[in-house]
């Protein structure tokens, strides 16, 4: 006489609670970097940058600025005579366009030397009256961003203003900030460009993989 035929039930798996936790927070991870690169438009870095703030620069006060490299990004004069300013800034250093009493219109171009970036906003004092700007974002060959505008004029007790990005999220490859002095501007203090590197989401994957390999390994010992 046959047995009675007893249905056979696969095989709960328990993970262990680390293996859980870690695959939450991967996902939570990885769904907001995955949607960098698209069209452009990235969602809000979650690793945080100080930009461009030229504590770096050694003076003494005056001396001719010509860039330099601070953190991923390369700042390169392309026009104008910039110099050092290590007596005002937000906080100091800054850079100035000048020369003090009859600044020419100044040029800089910054790039990124790990990856594309972020522009959000950057630190100016016009002073002594109202200058103008053009700043263009370029991703290759095309100009993917171009704001211009007025900076407003800072008289004494002197004191920085900030410009802000009207597009935060955009990626470039490269920034040209262009700085053209008004009536009476005596010079033009620039600080704290905020720019922001974009994190690779290739590193996510090879932890993705990780945790894959990890699970499957709980699976086979169960």
């Amino acid at each position: 006489m046959k047995a009675p035929f007893r249905e056979m039930r696969p095989k709960s798996v328990v993970f262990p609670a680390y293996v859980r936790l870690f695959g939450l927070v991967l996902v939570l991870v990885l769904s907001c970097f995955l949607q960098t690169k698209v069209q452009g438009q990235i969602s809000p870095s979650i690793v945080a940058s100080p930009g461009i703030n030229f504590s770096g620069l050694s003076g003494p006060n005056g001396t001719p600025y010509t860039g330099h490299t601070e953190g991923d990004f390369t700042v390169t004069v392309t026009g104008g005579i910039w110099q050092q300013s290590l007596a005002y800034g937000n906080p100091i250093p800054s850079i100035l366009d000048g020369p003090i009493g009859a600044p020419a219109v100044g040029t800089l171009f910054i790039t990124d030397n790990v990856d594309l970036f972020t522009f959000g906003s950057l630190s100016f004092s016009s002073n002594n009256g109202d200058s103008s700007y053009d700043i263009q974002g370029f991703l290759g060959a095309t100009m993917v961003y171009h704001q211009t505008g007025t900076l407003a004029g800072s008289f004494t007790p002197f004191s920085f203003k900030t410009l802000l990005s009207d597009s935060p999220s955009l990626q470039l490859d490269s920034l040209l900030i262009n700085l053209v002095p008004g009536d009476g501007v005596t010079s033009i203090n620039l600080d704290n460009i905020g720019v922001a590197t974009i994190p690779e989401p290739s590193s996510l994957a090879l932890l993705a993989a990780a945790v894959v390999m990890v699970i499957g390994r709980a699976r086979t010992r169960s």
